[in-house]
């Protein structure tokens, strides 16, 4: 029997449907208690209490949301883990997959060794090579999934325009089943605000790696970098490359700038990856030190205007920033105070994220959620 066509497309990350929008607001406020009934959704919400029970009825007919009698009235749960769902992320040695439940709960985790990323030039064949690699590995397969999400990793789409089709094929074939792509730093974004105690349910600004590839997150309205001129908020969030750790340290060691760098990647200046820079300057490597508080400065000041312009008083700091090496964080927070408005210094906090290389995949399984809940 012939394979069903599987579909392949973005998610979503801020529709401008208002029946779309008001599905988010509902999910929104479901995955935030362990059990409502519809009128406390609807009063939570705004939205009309024949609107929330519409919306509800139709969960429950696709198996997405169960209801339940309580002395309290019905009450508006999760599904059991009838809907699996599986998110893919990368990090520079490894292929990241986790799968997550309707109620957002992770079931499993697997972690496949691949060749690293800063070793490849973009070839087609690599990518290929990646997607064989994740096939043969994982237990994964044969799993029925509602859907898996991709997080498409910056340092392959920046080394190969095709590498989004090729992975998201690939990865069609192995798993048999619609696939939906979004942006490595959105998935990681998504992830890191709904796995952290102190961010779970919070608007927050995550900023993703050293260049800092912003992601704003209010409620479950996902704004994350423009590619127009800087004529809409979103461009702002666009990275800033010129202060790229890596590509400078790169540039600095092929003049022949003296750095402990070299050896800690035995002199394979391909190999030089933010980690090492940052485990450079925890050893005081003085270049090492001076990349890093740049980088981290200049995250800073943007830091300070993206919270004044988006109004999120929560940031998060991602993508192997986080690390406590090199004090990347304490930088940041040192380039921040010096711009940010007198009445916000006390009420922004920056903050390292908590899920690391899993980020990614996590987010991306919960995107995948997400969109259930929405195109309800």
């Amino acid at each position: 029997m012939a394979r069903n066509k599987r579909n392949i497309r973005p998610v979503r990350i801020h529709p401008d449907d208002e029946n779309i929008q008001s599905n988010l607001n509902i999910f929104n406020v479901i995955k935030k208690r362990a059990a409502l009934s519809m009128s406390d959704i609807s009063e939570k919400t705004g939205i009309p209490g024949d609107t929330v029970a519409e919306y509800i009825n139709s969960c429950v007919k696709k198996d997405l949301l169960k209801v339940s009698g309580s002395d309290k009235g019905d009450q508006i749960r999760f599904s059991d883990d009838r809907n699996k769902i599986l998110g893919l992320g990368f990090g520079d040695k490894e292929c990241v997959l986790t799968v997550a439940d309707l109620s957002g709960n992770i079931m499993n985790r697997e972690e496949i060794g691949i060749k690293p990323f800063s070793e490849l030039k973009g070839r087609n064949r690599e990518i290929n090579e990646i997607i064989e690699t994740t096939g043969s590995t994982t237990k994964l397969r044969g799993t029925e999934f509602s859907s898996v999400g991709i997080a498409l990793p910056r340092g392959l789409k920046d080394k190969n325009s095709k590498a989004k089709d090729i992975l998201t094929e690939g990865i069609s074939r192995i798993f048999d089943c619609d696939v939906l792509v979004v942006e490595e730093a959105t998935a990681a974004g998504y992830g890191e605000r709904d796995f952290g105690e102190k961010t779970k349910g919070r608007d927050v600004l995550y900023m993703h790696l050293d260049i800092g590839d912003g992601v704003v997150i209010k409620n479950e309205m996902i704004f994350e970098a423009g590619k127009g001129s800087g004529e809409n908020e979103e461009d702002y969030l666009r990275p800033w490359n010129q202060f790229g750790v890596v590509s400078t340290a790169k540039s600095l060691v092929n003049k022949g700038v003296g750095t402990d760098i070299v050896n800690m990647v035995g002199g394979d200046i391909d190999s030089i990856t933010l980690g090492v820079v940052l485990d450079a300057a925890e050893n005081n490597d003085e270049l090492a030190k001076d990349l890093v508080r740049r980088a981290a400065l200049a995250l800073g000041v943007r830091v300070s205007y993206l919270a004044n312009m988006f109004s999120t008083e929560l940031v998060i700091l991602g993508g192997g920033t986080e690390k406590k090496e090199g004090n990347f964080v304490q930088f940041v927070k040192e380039g921040a105070r010096r711009f940010l408005l007198e009445n916000m210094v006390d009420k922004v906090q920056i903050i390292p994220g908590v899920l690391a290389k899993e980020a990614s995949s996590i987010g991306a399984a919960l995107l995948c959620r997400r969109e259930l809940f929405m195109e309800v």
